[in-house]
């Protein structure tokens, strides 16, 4: 049974790598957009004559969450304009994107890019703006395609943008070989609907589509009301016209096809497009480092799952608060091409009140203070990428930053839900409190530093844009007036956790199974509630109790050696623990049978570690690989035997020759080396007068 537990072992296990593979991305090959990574960025964007719009995201962000399916909806809006420009993604929480999101200065999430064609490598791209609709997404597209178009940066492949003057029947000399049709849209001036219709039917051969800007004849001729118009004109030069067939861009677009029978299937870029989809789907879903679930939403409760035993149900765990801290610093940190000025001093304020102030290990506790020296002595300014060398030459057995292990208190129900976000907020509160334990009656403690610290660090690396606004907001409007003691940076810091608790109840970036409440809600804490009002006095109690450093699990902190640095070591990491308990139980298994049973025989324990099962399924493997070489060995002997008897009976000669007895002892010599050489005649006559 044992090697069948062996086999379910990593059954499961492969099931939930699958599982998070396709369930910790914020998109997947079935969306309308192309999923990018370190492995196939550089030469899927670089190079190429369409132009790209990528998404740089992040799974737990909660702003990401809610501006996923708006992009989706943009993907599949645009999916047309391949022609000329694609739409991508690429989630920066992805270990191996780290590089990528650092080389392109990706300081907030999402932050969209546009790429010209030819793009090179080390071309940044330029920024969009911060938009909140499909409609404007696609407007700031094409104003980004006109103006590289204009600077005679587009590409030969792209349609023409530019406003068209001339007839419309001399479109046919710049379009398609083989079009029937050229269509003029006649629109107002920078029209971007007008614009936009030209991007959707450029795919199509066998028609040449240009944009004109509407001159007083033209509104004279159809009416301001009557624009967007369209001129449509065949090879033989015949013209007709379409007028008030609404302003929008979807009405202009259906009233064309249908007029000239289009169909969706007779689109050029229909290859295209059928190539694309292999190549998102050879790219994978944003293929997540850890196997555990990591990176999830911004914004979450405090920790609030309940647990048996001696924790409480409203434990707090430091595995959170070590996953949060790993990843504050491999990935917001290190993902910074260089770290200068407030956000060097944001960073080394943070490390400060870390090492003054958190509970940690002694070997997390040693690695802080190791990282803290080299940033307080490396001068001005330091490289994100060598931030990433720093953290992995301090590992050691006696230095360690863990690795991401499971989220417990702060585990969400999918991968996208809670996880970093709410272990940092975990890790701020559990300062806030142990800083005025610690020091809070010091003379010259200072409450705001703390809370600046935390400050610090949401402003210049918390990745989530939306989130760090607020954040800041919050501190701008009265931390600085209203903390003057101690306990006011612990009663702050809850106070602004709950209003962000508030805002994004009910959010997409909320998770189902963990909905926003305002903490700690009556069942933690009966006693902090007064009617529909919190008794402060009583709140201030029970965040000193749960986040004291005598209060904090460390239950899923076991992992003591150095973190493993690739997705390989971690996966082995996994089976070297499986084989470790399970040698372990085997152990405690064979203990146990020895005191039920005196007469055991020590024989059944097995040697070298195996089990009976183990011995007896080798032995039984060995017999059975034995009888099939045997078997092999006497069908190849018995063959052989078969064919030279064949043989013999195919040239099978008398034993003696008729007159064998006249021949003289020459002659029957003669006649055996001629039976060595298939020589078949006769040796000797009868009138051998030699014979004896």
């Amino acid at each position: 049974m044992r090697a069948g537990e062996d086999g379910i072992f990593l059954l499961l296990l492969c099931f939930t790598l699958l599982f998070e593979l396709n369930s910790a991305s914020l998109y997947n090959s079935t969306d309308e957009v192309v999923i990018l990574d370190h492995g196939n960025f550089s030469s899927t964007v670089h190079g190429t004559d369409n132009a790209w719009v990528v998404e740089f995201y992040n799974t737990w962000c909660g702003h990401c969450v809610q501006f996923a399916p708006i992009w989706k909806r943009f993907g599949k809006d645009v999916k047309d304009w391949e022609h000329t420009v694609k739409v991508g993604v690429l989630d920066c929480a992805e270990d191996e994107n780290v590089p990528i999101c650092r080389e392109h200065d990706i300081m907030a999430y999402p932050t969209i890019r546009l790429f010209a064609a030819y793009a090179s490598k080390g071309d940044t791209g330029s920024d969009m703006p911060h938009l909140t609709s499909v409609r404007e997404l696609e407007e700031a597209t094409i104003n980004f395609l006109v103006e590289k178009q204009k600077a005679n940066n587009g590409s030969k492949s792209w349609v023409n943008l530019q406003p068209y003057k001339g007839a419309a029947g001399a479109l046919f000399e710049q379009g398609p070989k083989g079009a029937e049709w050229a269509v003029m849209v006649v629109d107002k001036v920078s029209s971007h609907a007008a614009r936009a219709v030209l991007l959707d039917l450029a795919g199509y051969p066998s028609i040449v589509v240009r944009y004109k800007e509407a001159e007083a004849e033209d509104v004279r001729r159809f009416g301001s009301a009557g624009l967007p118009a369209v001129i449509i004109t065949s090879r033989d030069r015949k013209e007709d016209v379409l007028s008030n067939i609404g302003q929008s861009r979807d009405e202009v677009r259906e009233a064309i096809i249908k007029k000239l029978g289009l169909n969706p299937r007779m689109l050029a870029s229909g290859k295209k497009n059928s190539s694309v989809k292999e190549e998102r789907e050879g790219a994978g879903d944003g293929q997540p480092e850890e196997i555990n679930k990591d990176k999830l939403n911004y914004g979450d409760d405090l920790p609030d799952a309940a647990f048996t035993g001696m924790e409480r149900s409203d434990q707090v765990f430091m595995v959170d608060i070590e996953n949060a801290i790993s990843y504050a610093l491999n990935h917001e940190v290190a993902q910074h091409k260089a770290i200068r000025g407030d956000a060097l001093l944001a960073l080394q304020e943070l490390l400060d009140i870390l090492v003054r102030y958190l509970p940690a290990r002694p070997q997390v506790h040693s690695f802080l203070s190791k990282f803290q020296a080299y940033i307080l002595n490396h001068g001005d300014s330091i490289e994100g990428s060598k931030v990433s060398e720093i953290i992995s030459s301090l590992q050691s057995t006696e230095s360690v930053l863990p690795s991401q292990q499971p989220w417990i208190g702060c585990a969400g129900s999918e991968s996208k839900y809670r996880g970093y976000p709410c272990g940092l907020w975990t890790t701020f509160h559990v300062l806030t409190v142990n800083a005025v334990l610690q020091d809070g009656s010091k003379k010259f403690y200072n409450p705001l530093k703390t809370i600046k610290a935390i400050h610090g660090y949401v402003k210049h690396f918390f990745g989530c844009s939306y989130c760090s606004q607020h954040f800041q907001a919050m501190y701008a409007e009265d931390a600085e007036s209203s903390i003057r003691a101690a306990d006011d940076s612990i009663m702050w810091l809850w106070q602004g956790h709950n209003k962000v608790n508030k805002r994004l109840k009910g959010d997409a970036s909320e998770d189902p199974h963990h909905p926003k409440q305002q903490f700690p809600p009556p069942v933690y804490c009966p006693s902090c509630w007064q009617g529909e009002k919190f008794i402060e006095e009583e709140v201030l109690k029970y965040l000193k109790t749960i986040y004291a450093k005598g209060s904090l699990s460390f239950r899923g902190t076991e992992i003591k050696s150095a973190p493993p640095r690739n997705k390989q070591e971690k996966v082995q990491q996994q089976l070297d623990s499986y084989r470790k308990e399970k040698k372990h139980s085997e152990v405690l298994t064979s203990d146990q049978d020895k005191k039920s049973d005196k007469d055991h025989s020590p024989q059944n324990i097995g040697i070298w570690g195996f089990t009976n099962t183990d011995i007896s399924l080798c032995v039984f493997l060995y017999g059975a690989s034995t009888i099939i070489i045997m078997a092999v060995y006497c069908s190849v002997v018995i063959r052989r035997k078969m064919r030279r008897k064949r043989f013999l009976e195919a040239y099978k000669l008398p034993r003696y020759p008729p007159d064998m007895s006249k021949c003289s002892l020459s002659s029957i010599y003669g006649y055996c080396q001629d039976l060595t050489h298939n020589t078949l005649h006769l040796p000797c006559s009868r009138g051998d007068s030699n014979h004896s």
